[in-house]
């Protein structure tokens, strides 16, 4: 959340803004930064199953294609969550509101899904639509070892555009300093 918000609120966006660098650039730089940390944070887990089959002399992943599932399930929501962080954070300048906004959002989509559970007179269509953008839904189709590929379209196309509202809001936004 502090990636624009903290920027602006100390002023430190200005020099930032006199670099011999471009907006698009900026955003980008800092979402990629962002996803690189997210990454490396979740890097050691693949540890978990080197350390499983040293010690119990057998693979730990009988079904690769679960585990492949889930880690690209995983990078996926995480690309387009960071990039909802990103465009929340450059909305404002505090870095607590950014975090309220973005838990609120991905809080939303997240249980979308279960929507159609709670409201039972939902018709087929609604319910199928809803399913389609729960992440809960499709988290278990990958985690099964189903690679579709509607959600890593739908996830890639959901960051780029949110990627392209902070670019846009990013704009706006340096002329009001």
């Amino acid at each position: 959340m502090r990636l624009f918000a903290e920027e602006f609120k100390l002023g430190t966006i200005e020099p930032l803004m006199t670099a011999p660098v471009r907006d698009w650039q900026v955003v980008l730089s800092k979402y990629f930064g962002a996803l690189f940390f997210y990454i490396v944070l979740w890097l050691p887990t693949v540890l978990y199953f080197v350390i499983f089959q040293w010690r119990a002399l057998q693979p730990a992943a009988t079904s690769q294609g679960a585990y492949l599932g889930s880690y690209l399930m995983i990078l996926l929501l995480g690309m387009f969550y960071l990039s909802i962080g990103c465009f929340a954070s450059v909305l404002t300048k505090n870095q607590i509101v950014a975090a309220i906004i973005s838990f609120a959002t991905i809080t939303l989509l997240f249980f979308l899904g279960l929507v159609s559970f709670i409201l039972l007179d939902v018709s087929s269509e609604t319910r199928q639509l809803l399913g389609y953008f729960s992440a809960i839904e499709q988290m278990g189709t990958l985690s099964r070892g189903q690679i579709d590929t509607r959600p890593m379209v739908l996830y890639l196309s959901m960051t780029i555009l949110m990627l392209t509202f902070t670019y846009q809001a990013f704009q706006s936004r340096k002329w009001k300093l």
